[in-house]
């Protein structure tokens, strides 16, 4: 069971990687993109496998690096020319579609926490409302940007609560790792996101959703203009 959910957990990591390779084929450089997210990628991989993001008592902690690396440079890279034209031809609903993939990785944390490797704090039986949002993300882009039955300002304000809702879930995590930050005693303790192929979690995929929800924030901010 533990081998089938890993397997699990990087088929959804290769779905979301080869939707992001088709979506950026139009835009100019996709090549280069895609290789510097497979660069990064191979590399959380061996540090993992090395043990680097084990080391939880360091100050700051060095899972942080994992998570802060992809969001920043991708932020900058959301704010380029060339990416602002591939979101205007990007129909508004597609980055919340995208959020859906929540769902899974909830199941998955779920399956995780019933195998004691996961806390029941980082699961929707303990403080994760995650769920939730991968839940409506479908629903929601459908009424609000499809069928056009409510504005659009609640899908504006459905992005910003799915931000922080997962802020909640990542400042969660960071306080349960056995670090000199820990504030929650859990057992086990978040220790499963410093390993392959988990190190994912923090390295790519909430990384992902965090600028999925700015990148449609950006396309709903101009449709507004």
């Amino acid at each position: 069971m533990e081998r089938f959910t890993d397997l699990v957990f990087l088929a959804q990591v290769a779905l979301l990687f080869g939707t992001l390779s088709w979506w950026l084929s139009p835009w100019r450089h996709p090549g280069r993109v895609m290789l510097a997210m497979t660069g990064w990628v191979a590399l959380l991989g061996l540090l993992s496998l090395e043990g680097f993001f084990a080391d939880f008592g360091s100050l700051p902690p060095r899972i942080v690096a994992a998570l802060l690396v992809p969001l920043v440079l991708g932020f900058f890279w959301l704010r380029s020319d060339g990416m602002r034209e591939l979101l205007a031809r990007t129909p508004l609903q597609w980055p919340i579609y995208l959020q859906s993939f929540r769902i899974v990785m909830e199941v998955i944390l779920w399956l995780l926490y019933l195998q004691h490797r996961v806390p029941a704090i980082m699961t929707f039986e303990g403080r994760n409302a995650d769920i939730l949002v991968g839940l409506s993300a479908i629903p929601l882009a459908y009424v609000c940007l499809v069928r056009k039955l409510w504005s659009p300002r609640v899908a504006f304000w459905w992005n910003l609560g799915g931000i922080l809702i997962l802020l909640n879930v990542v400042v969660h995590a960071q306080l349960s790792t056995p670090s000199p930050l820990r504030v929650f005693v859990t057992d086990p303790p978040v220790t499963f996101i410093a390993y392959w192929p988990y190190i994912l979690l923090p390295g790519f995929l909430v990384p992902l959703a965090w600028l999925g929800h700015a990148a449609s924030l950006i396309q709903l901010t101009r449709a507004r203009t």
